[in-house]
């Protein structure tokens, strides 16, 4: 007998049905592009920022579109390097006679030494054979490609950088070079996606920064419950699996409607209910949680140990407060012996530095809804 295939993906970007709503997010994104907008998208880490800009991309046409993940570029020469090849892989027309299409890239990466070269299978692929790209010239001549090729070829280009946070950690200056190049490209947008709240928002929100009001600001938010729960039952259905009502509101509860989670959380669900464990069971909730809270307990008390004794009780405290419960109220610092609500200030800024918090609207959710549950435990 054929064993079920666990149907839910969560790690990665997810495409076609594992792609689960965003219809609003969708239709946004999707419009901003068309009209030539540049935007700022932040959420916490694995929300589907990537997944969503990924979708609106596969649904646009008559629009060029590159997309550059920021995240293990590690300096200006390899950001270069990677840029140029994105570049030349989507707005490079590849069924050129090659001798034209190096002529080309020759006249847009001048003095950078364009090298267009072929694997055993055909396949071409492009560099640069520059020894190193380091200085003004090069930089700014590589961030003006996309607008100086629009322009030639009346052609709208949209370009995506992912992790863009990390620009300051390539480099510090690097923003000042893509500013002074990317404002006066008319028919060139730009959507940054980013997962550290406080490094978005001093880029984008900070009157001293050279992106400051560059882009519309864009939210994504939890996708909802009804839309997850629908998600999570068609998938078992698809497999025919049995998963009652209960088992999966108390995915929903745990991960708090976060996308990777949901979807990692149900992936654990699905493993136990084949493995034969009955969902009906009054600790069936507490048993998968387990399996998935043992594997990172040494991480998370590694990051706990790490945290002030003040930064440990906010950061618990976070996990336990219901949502009514007021974090700067005198009844919940006398209870909980809490600092001054100038500390707790100082205490939460530093959490969502370290990218354990962040803010939603008044409050501040933990990242992490593993950790959470974690915190619980040891509370």
């Amino acid at each position: 007998m054929q064993r079920e295939k666990n149907p839910f993906k969560f790690g990665k970007i997810v495409t076609g049905n594992n792609f689960c709503n965003r219809k609003q997010e969708l239709k946004e994104v999707k419009q901003y592009i068309s009209d030539g907008y540049s935007v700022w998208l932040y959420s916490p880490r694995r929300y589907g920022k990537s997944s969503l800009i990924k979708k609106a991309f596969s649904e646009l046409e008559n629009i060029k579109l590159v997309y550059l993940d920021l995240y293990n570029i590690s300096s200006i020469d390899d950001f270069c390097r990677k840029y140029s090849s994105m570049l030349a892989s989507e707005l490079f027309d590849w069924t050129d006679d090659i001798k034209v299409l190096t002529k080309k890239m020759t006249r847009y990466f001048q003095n950078l030494y364009p090298k267009i070269s072929f694997d055993e299978t055909g396949s071409p692929s492009f560099s640069l054979e520059a020894k190193q790209i380091s200085s003004m010239t090069d930089i700014e001549k590589i961030l003006n490609i996309p607008g100086t090729i629009s322009k030639e070829k009346k052609q709208q280009i949209c370009i995506a950088f992912d992790e863009f946070q990390e620009i300051e950690r390539i480099d510090p200056f690097m923003i000042n070079w893509m500013r002074s190049a990317f404002q006066t490209q008319d028919n060139v947008s730009y959507i940054f996606l980013g997962s550290k709240q406080s490094l978005m928002r001093n880029i984008f929100s900070s009157t001293n920064s050279p992106f400051y009001e560059f882009a519309i600001k864009m939210d994504i938010k939890p996708i909802s419950y009804n839309d997850l729960f629908g998600f999570i039952k068609s998938k078992f259905v698809e497999q025919e699996m049995h998963v009652s009502d209960k088992t999966i509101d108390g995915i929903l509860q745990v991960s708090e409607c976060h996308p990777h989670f949901t979807q990692y959380f149900a992936s654990v669900v699905f493993n136990c209910i084949r493995d034969g464990e009955n969902q009906e069971a009054d600790n069936f909730r507490e048993l998968w949680l387990n399996k998935i809270i043992n594997g990172q307990s040494v991480i998370f008390q590694n990051i706990f140990d790490q945290l002030s004794n003040n930064q440990r009780r906010v950061f618990i405290l976070l996990a336990i407060l219901d949502e009514k419960d007021e974090l700067f109220s005198e009844k919940t610092r006398a209870k909980y012996k809490l600092p001054a609500s100038s500390s707790i200030n100082t205490i939460l800024k530093a959490l969502i530095k370290k990218d354990l918090i962040h803010k939603a609207d008044k409050s501040y959710k933990i990242n992490n809804p593993v950790f959470k549950a974690w915190l619980k435990q040891i509370k």
